[in-house]
C-alpha cells in the first residue's frame, strides 16, 4: 500500500491549462497594482501624465491619497487574489486526480475556507496597517482599492478583446481558403460554387451486404459506401452530426477529466519475475483461498511475453475467471470483466455503433475502458472476455487478432467513418482509436456442447493454459503483499528476460526441438510456423526468469500449439505414430521431462 501512495504523491496536479489561467491572474494582480499607483493622487509626477488617471477623472472616480497604507492594502488584496485562485486550482485538481467529486459536500467546505482565508489574511492585515485607524481613514483607503479593481479589469478585459480580434482578424485572413479543421486532402469533398454536396457516414463498421449490430440493412453502393436504411428512415448526412459531447458524451468526459493530457507514469518497484510470481500464488492463496500450481502462474505471466492475447480453457470451477480477476486486483491494474453472449456477429459488440436514430454513437464499457487506457499509459488494463467461445470468436474479435499481429506502434481500430468537419474527442483520432501497449486480453473458455470450437488460427495469435485439475491446498510461506505495477515496470521485467543470454534457448535446445517438430510434420502433416516459433523464443527464456525451466517451457508450448493440432484425427496410422512421437520425446529429453505433451498423447490413444 505504501507503493501506491507514494505513486499518488506523485502525480501531476497542475496541467498546462491551469498554468495558463494562473498567468492570466499573476497578471491581473499586477495591473490592479499599477492601475492603483497610477490613480494615487500623492503621486503627483504619475498622476498628472499618465493616461490611467484621465480615465479615472472621466469615470469620476474620486481623487484619493493613499499613501504607503493604502498602497500595502491593496498589494496585499492583489496578492491574495493570485495565492486564492492558485490553492482553489489545486485543491479542484487534487479532487480529480483522487476521484473525489469537485463539488462534493467536503470540497465546498475546503474551498469556502479557502476564500475566507485569503480574505481575512488580506483584508485582515490591511485594515491593521491603516494610520490612523479610523472610521474615514478605512473608507478612502477601501474606496481606493475598489477604483483600483474596477478600472484595472475594465482594462483587462477591454485588452483582451481588442488583441483577441486582432489575432482572429489576422489568423482568419491567412488562412481564409483553407478548411477550418486541418485534414487530409482526401477527406475534404469537392464542393462547388452553389452546389451542396451530402456525404453519407453510416458506414460505420466497415461491412458489407447483411445486418448490423444496429438491426439495420447495411448495402454497398456503386462507389463502394456502406449505406444503411432502418424501417424506411433517412440516411444520416454529414450536416446533422451534432458535436463531440452528444455524439460521444462519456469519451468526452473522460477528457474534460483528464483535460486532454495523459497521466504521469507511476513508481517503480523493485522486483523480480521470480518474486511475482511466487508473490501472486501467496496472494492468491492467503487473501482469495484459491490455490494454483507455481508452474500455472508462471506461464500466466511469462505467456504475456508473448503476446497480449491469452486464452484460458478447461473445467468449469478450476480459477479460469479468478485467475485474471485476482491478478488484476494484486498489480492493482485496471480492470473490465465482460460476459460474451451468444448473440455477438461483429466488433460493433466490444467497441459500440453509431446510431442513426439517436445520432449518437453507443458508447460500450469495453470502449470507454479502452479510451481510459489511452489516458493511463502507465497502468496495466486488463480485458476478460468470459465464455468468450459462447460465440465465434472470429466474429467480434476478428479486428483484434488480426491488429495484434503488427507492431504496437500500428494498434489501431477505426471504430467510425467521421466527417471531415467534425472534431472527435482527443483520443479518438480521425474515429480510430488506439490499443496501448498497456492492454491485455485474457479470454476463458469452456468445453461443452454448448460453446463453440475455437479455430487454430485464434489458438495460433494466443497463448492457451489448460485447466484440467482442481489444486490441493497449501500453507502461504512468504510475501502475500499486493504491489503496484507499472506497465513500465512489467514490461521491463519481460523485456530483460527475453534479452537475458542465460534464459535462452541454445543451438542443442533448438536441435532436439526441431526432431520433435520434424517427426510431427512427416508424421502428421503439422507444419512449425514463424508464429509458434516466435511465441516459444520469447515465452521460454521469460519462463525461466519466472523461475521454471526451459523444457518445462517447451512442454507447455509443444502440447498446446502443436500436439493439440492431432485431436480429431482418427486415420489408422495416428495410433501407432502416437506412440513413435512418446519415445521419441523420452529419446531427446528423458523419461517424465515432457509431462503435459505426455499426457496429451496418451489421452489421444485412449480415444483412438
Amino acid at each position: 500500500m505504501k507503493n501506491k501512495e507514494n505513486t499518488k504523491n506523485k502525480k501531476n496536479y497542475f496541467t498546462r491549462r491551469n498554468l495558463i489561467w494562473i498567468a492570466l491572474v499573476v497578471f491581473y494582480s499586477f495591473l490592479i497594482v499599477f492601475v492603483g499607483a497610477c490613480i494615487d493622487s500623492k503621486h503627483s509626477i504619475i498622476y498628472k501624465k499618465n493616461p490611467i488617471a484621465l480615465i479615472a477623472t472621466a469615470l469620476n472616480f474620486q481623487e484619493i491619497s493613499a499613501g504607503i497604507s493604502g498602497g500595502v492594502l491593496l498589494i496585499l488584496i492583489a496578492f491574495y487574489i493570485t495565492v486564492c485562485f492558485v490553492a482553489l486550482t489545486y485543491e479542484s485538481r487534487y479532487a480529480t486526480v483522487n476521484n473525489i467529486k469537485k463539488f462534493s459536500p467536503k470540497m465546498i467546505v475546503i474551498y469556502l475556507l479557502t476564500i475566507i482565508s485569503c480574505v481575512v489574511l488580506s483584508v485582515g492585515v490591511g485594515v491593521i496597517i491603516q494610520g490612523p485607524l479610523d472610521l474615514e481613514n478605512l473608507n478612502f483607503a477601501f474606496t481606493f482599492v475598489w477604483q483600483s479593481i474596477i478600472l484595472a479589469t475594465i482594462l483587462y478585459v477591454g485588452g483582451f478583446l481588442l488583441i483577441g480580434s486582432v489575432v482572429m482578424l489576422v489568423t482568419n485572413y491567412l488562412l481564409i481558403d483553407k478548411p477550418f479543421k486541418s485534414v487530409h486532402e482526401n477527406d475534404i469533398p469537392d464542393f462547388k460554387d452553389d452546389e451542396f454536396v451530402e456525404k453519407d457516414i453510416t458506414n460505420n463498421f466497415d461491412c458489407a451486404d447483411g445486418i448490423n449490430a444496429n438491426g439495420q440493412i447495411n448495402s454497398l453502393t456503386s462507389e463502394g459506401v456502406a449505406t444503411s436504411v432502418a424501417g424506411g428512415g433517412t440516411t444520416l448526412k454529414t450536416e446533422e452530426l451534432d458535436d463531440r459531447e452528444k455524439v460521444f458524451p462519456a469519451l468526452s468526459r473522460m477528457d474534460v477529466e483528464y483535460e486532454g493530457y495523459e497521466q504521469d507514469k507511476l513508481e517503480e518497484v523493485d522486483i523480480t519475475l521470480n518474486d511475482l510470481c511466487e508473490r501472486f500464488r501467496n496472494y492468491l492463496a492467503k487473501e482469495e483461498k484459491l490455490y494454483f500450481d507455481i508452474d500455472t502462474i508462471r506461464f500466466f505471466i511469462s505467456g504475456f511475453a508473448a503476446s497480449h492475447f491469452m486464452i484460458l480453457e478447461g473445467l468449469s470451477g478450476t480459477g479460469k475467471s479468478s485467475l485474471p480477476r485476482y491478478f488484476a486486483k494484486f498489480v492493482n491494474a485496471n480492470l473490465l470483466f465482460i460476459a460474451v453472449q451468444a448473440t455477438w456477429r461483429d466488433k460493433t459488440n466490444l467497441i459500440g455503433y453509431f446510431n442513426n436514430f439517436s445520432n449518437n454513437y453507443q458508447e460500450t464499457e469495453f470502449l470507454e475502458s479502452l479510451y481510459h487506457a489511452n489516458y493511463n499509459p502507465d497502468m496495466i488494463h486488463i480485458f476478460v472476455l468470459d465464455e468468450m467461445n459462447i460465440s465465434r470468436v472470429e466474429y467480434y474479435f476478428a479486428d483484434f487478432l488480426s491488429v495484434l499481429e503488427y507492431p504496437e506502434e500500428q494498434w489501431k481500430i477505426k471504430i467510425m467513418q467521421l466527417p471531415f468537419n467534425f472534431i472527435p474527442p482527443a483520443k479518438l483520432d480521425n474515429g480510430i482509436i488506439t490499443i496501448p501497449a498497456n492492454s491485455y486480453f485474457v479470454g476463458t473458455a469452456n468445453k461443452d456442447d454448448s460453446t463453440f470450437t475455437i479455430t487454430d488460427k485464434v489458438y495460433d495469435r494466443a497463448i492457451t493454459i489448460d485447466f484440467d485439475d482442481r489444486n490441493d491446498a497449501f500453507v502461504v510461506d512468504g510475501n502475500a503483499e499486493d504491489i503496484q505495477l507499472s506497465q513500465t515496470t512489467f514490461n521491463k521485467l519481460l523485456t530483460e528476460a527475453k534479452n537475458n543470454p542465460k534464459y535462452q534457448l541454445v543451438e542443442e535446445d533448438y536441435e532436439k526441438f526441431h526432431h520433435i517438430t520434424d517427426y510431427i510434420n512427416e508424421q502428421f502433416d503439422i507444419t512449425f510456423g514463424n508464429r509458434i516459433l516466435h511465441q516459444i523464443e520469447q515465452v521460454v527464456p521469460t519462463f525461466v526468469a519466472c523461475g521454471g525451466k526451459k523444457e518445462d517451457a517447451l512442454d507447455f508450448l509443444l502440447s498446446r500449439k502443436i500436439i493439440a493440432k492431432i485431436e480429431g484425427r482418427f486415420e489408422e496410422y495416428v495410433k501407432d505414430a502416437l506412440k513413435g512421437l512418446s519415445k521419441l520425446l523420452e529419446k531427446e529429453y528423458g523419461a517424465n521431462v515432457f509431462k503435459r505433451s505426455e499426457s496429451v498423447i496418451r489421452k489421444l490413444i485412449k480415444r483412438l
